[in-house]
């Protein structure tokens, strides 16, 4: 049996600004390993530590719930967490407009929003499907047959992305099977081991295997082509509305004082100012998205009207 919770045992040092908040910091992430949320906390440790001096960094993956057993975690055990940053994503305010867990981003503390990832499409290499549209051709003459796998569970992003996909596109969702696995990582390995035929996923989670030819991405819901990849088209190229990204950040407790949360939010400035982390974004294919504390609260304020009105529209939220 998997065990819920997974500690790396490798502590990274890295830079400590003057007045360091901690002698420590620890990263909780709410999904397992190899996922876009293990990825970005990841990204965030192994830049910092090529900064200088003595912090520690250290990285806990804590799954279930959708998410939800980390976050009652974070926000019960606030004592634990003053030295603590939680990683999350747009999931958070899906999950939380579902009801699938209680708590909300105004339960913690909002220090910076970091990147954009936009969804992907994705086969394995040597797949029959060639593009989106010879796998819309699939199923307008199947019924049900094509297995999409996903990194989180329906109703979350991965679904959401999927079913818009297949709603410009004129087919019925229920022609496709949706398979929720637990992280972006999970999933992979179900497209890889050939459990799934087609991959919904972040680009960050794929974008290293279409580099070494053990998957092809088909398309990207960007705005316009990823520089480091000039040949996977958009899905507005191929005439389809669907312009997205999932958005990723950092949280703090609410035990934390505004002295910590200051130098927390001085930490990640120096992070994002640095090249260290510019050369994650290109290695993950990733768009800057850094917004700090007031900007991040806004943001996720009017996010979370969004996505409740969306998912009201999509049929997976009864409306009020």
């Amino acid at each position: 049996m998997i065990k819920s919770i997974l500690i790396t045992s490798t502590i990274f040092y890295i830079s400590c600004i003057s007045n360091c908040f901690a002698d420590r910091l620890h990263l909780l992430i709410p999904a397992g390993p190899g996922g876009g949320l293990d990825s970005t906390a990841r990204a965030v440790g192994e830049s910092l530590m090529k900064l200088d001096n003595t912090k520690t960094v250290s990285y806990e993956n804590r799954t279930g719930g959708g998410g939800g057993k980390a976050m009652s975690y974070f926000v019960n055990s606030k004592s634990d967490f003053s030295n603590a940053l939680l990683v999350n994503s747009t999931p958070l305010l899906i999950r939380s407009i579902q009801g699938v867990f209680k708590q909300t981003y105004r339960d913690i503390v909002p220090i910076a929003s970091l990147i954009a990832d936009p969804a992907v499409i994705a086969v394995k290499a040597g797949s029959k499907y060639s593009d989106w549209n010879s796998i819309v051709t699939e199923l307008q003459n199947t019924n049900g047959n094509i297995l999409v796998g996903g990194g989180s569970v329906k109703g979350s992003l991965d679904h959401i992305a999927l079913f818009l996909l297949l709603k410009e596109s004129g087919i019925s969702f229920r022609k496709a099977r949706y398979i929720p696995y637990d992280g972006g990582g999970k999933a992979l390995i179900g497209l890889l081991s050939s459990e799934v035929e087609v991959l919904v996923s972040g680009l960050g989670e794929t974008i290293n295997q279409h580099r070494s030819k053990s998957v092809q991405i088909l398309g990207v819901s960007s705005v316009e082509r990823i520089k480091e990849l000039p040949e996977v088209p958009t899905f507005k190229e191929v005439g389809l509305d669907v312009v997205f990204s999932n958005w990723r950040g950092l949280f703090a407790s609410k035990s934390s004082t505004d002295r910590e949360i200051d130098l927390q939010q001085a930490l990640i400035r120096q992070l994002v100012d640095s090249p260290e982390w510019q050369a994650q974004l290109t290695r993950y294919g990733w768009e800057s998205f850094y917004l700090e504390r007031t900007q991040f609260e806004e943001f996720l304020q009017t996010q979370e009207d969004v996505l409740r009105n969306t998912l009201i529209e999509l049929g997976l939220l009864i409306g009020s």
